[in-house]
């Protein structure tokens, strides 16, 4: 079993002349008389007084604020994946958050750009928020005795979405700066930047930009190029309104208002705003909207997982699960199942359904495992939740409790001759196929023959608890009754756990 990882990649490419630079923070008094002073400048009188008077409002119950000091141990949900043993993806597990965490370095610096752009252009010059845009959009708000408009940093928008409510009302507001004030604080901007980014919702069930690059355009976030960062950053105010797989025009609008707006800060060159602007976006199909390559083998995995772990920690632990089936082996074994249940059918012979298992005997690995003919029609994995009874192949079992007991060999001799048994209130005679017998026979030659009458008189003598002991050794978990005819397969087991004990027949043992 793999654990979450997150991808380490180094992206050495510098910024753009003309792109945001980190500035250091400052105390969150100096940060208060900044923001009541950048205000009253860039904004009405009336505006900074709203602004000022709310600030020292919330500083006075700042006990009754959440304490931002949470994030340093913050671990947002993500989603699991799992793999086929050479590393192809083969199913993503999530609960209401479908979010793959990544490092900033990790992350394009063209969607970096593009989304500082078009939601918080100062981000880098600010103490958490902005005074002009938080100024102008409270003047609004106070003429309207309602919030209108926003004017919220990144850094706002992130302790907006992690500790407040949705309300849109001028106190929340005025606590949104508060914390924000706060984070930045304790926070470096890139780690603010990073965290926004692994939270902001981008449509689709896609939390994250790596989740939604993969997503839209089935890439990692880290090679986004700039026509398709520029889309993805013009989605996050409405990421369904907005998205390309409900309305390409109004995405492409939202394209090339956040490229405009990257080239009016000079971020881009009117060229590089040209070219992007006329690109063709290559759109994926939601990893919500996607089913699992192979239902079969990716829902018995989320049975073991949730087991062992609980479903939580597999809906939103970020666990990698790297299975030990073969992609290509399994695609084989399905194609194998349809074509043999073609050919029984078209011999009249009533099958309606087929399962397989296939393990390496000499690693135990399960390199392919089919359930039933179409998943489609039956979610019931027949390979391991069915009980079928194996017949004669259950006798190497029963002979091999006895070599295992020391007193037998396989030229140790067996009567093959008609036996009855008490069995309950009545009485079991097993027969041979063909209703004959071959007298005394070695051990060797009645497993060879598949006698039957043999396979039960030796069950017998070897006791059938000790049979029993030895299916559990080999693996076999399901119940099992010491009956007279366990020894001719009376008893349902599982393929899987068939397929299992017979590998360790064919590696001799291990």
């Amino acid at each position: 079993m793999a654990t979450s990882t997150v991808r380490q990649k180094s992206d050495k490419r510098k910024r753009k002349q003309g792109a945001p630079v980190p500035e250091k923070n400052t105390g969150f008094f100096l940060g208060i008389v900044k923001v009541a002073g950048g205000t009253m400048l860039g904004t009405a009188m009336l505006a900074s007084s709203v602004v000022a008077g709310g600030l020292v409002g919330l500083a006075v119950s700042f006990r009754n604020l959440p304490d931002v000091r949470v994030l340093r141990n913050y671990v947002p949900t993500e989603t699991s994946y799992i793999y086929d043993i050479k590393g192809k993806l083969l199913d993503s597990l999530h609960g209401e958050a479908n979010r793959e965490v990544v490092k900033l370095d990790d992350i394009s610096p063209e969607l970096k750009r593009a989304v500082l752009a078009i939601e918080d252009s100062h981000f880098y010059m600010h103490n958490g928020i902005n005074p002009t845009s938080v100024g102008r959009a409270m003047l609004v708000n106070w003429r309207n005795r309602a919030v209108v408009e926003g004017g919220s940093t990144i850094t706002m928008q992130l302790v907006k979405n992690l500790f407040l409510s949705r309300d849109r009302t001028i106190s929340r507001k005025l606590a949104e700066a508060v914390l924000a004030i706060r984070v930045e604080q304790i926070f470096a901007k890139d780690q603010v930047l990073e965290m926004y980014l692994n939270n902001i919702y981008w449509g689709h069930n896609s939390y994250g930009a790596e989740t939604a690059a993969q997503s839209y355009f089935n890439k990692s976030a880290a090679d986004l190029n700039l026509p398709e960062a520029a889309m993805m950053a013009g989605l996050i105010q409405a990421p369904e309104d907005y998205s390309p797989f409900i309305n390409y025009e109004e995405t492409k609008r939202r394209q090339k208002l956040v490229l405009a707006r990257m080239q009016d800060l000079g971020w881009i060159t009117a060229e590089e705003e040209a070219a992007a602007r006329q690109a063709p976006l290559l759109i994926g199909q939601p990893t919500a909207w996607r089913s699992s390559n192979l239902p079969y083998i990716t829902e018995a995995v989320v049975g073991e997982l949730q087991e062992r772990f609980g479903q939580d920690a597999v809906l939103q632990g970020g666990i990698r699960v790297q299975t030990t089936v073969d992609y290509n082996f399994q695609k084989m074994a399905e194609a194998s199942v349809a074509a043999a249940h073609s050919r029984l059918r078209n011999r009249g012979l009533y099958a309606d359904q087929v399962a397989l298992v296939a393990v390496d005997s000499r690693t135990h690995f399960v390199k392919a495992m089919v359930g039933g003919v179409s998943y489609q029609e039956s979610q019931f994995n027949r390979a391991i939740q069915s009980l079928r009874q194996p017949g004669s192949a259950f006798k190497p079992f029963v002979y091999y409790a006895a070599f295992a007991s020391g007193e037998y060999t396989p030229n140790s001799s067996i009567d093959d001759a008609p036996v009855r048994y008490r069995d309950g209130s009545a009485y079991y005679e097993p027969q041979n196929y063909g209703g004959s017998f071959s007298g005394p026979v070695s051990l060797q030659a009645a497993l060879t023959s598949s006698l039957n009458v043999p396979a039960v008189k030796l069950g017998q003598q070897v006791g059938l608890d000790k049979v029993i002991e030895i299916c559990r050794t080999l693996g076999i978990k399901s119940p099992l009754d010491p009956v007279v005819s366990l020894p001719l397969g009376s008893i349902g087991v599982t393929p899987m756990e068939m397929a299992g004990s017979f590998a360790t027949f064919a590696s001799n043992g291990w």
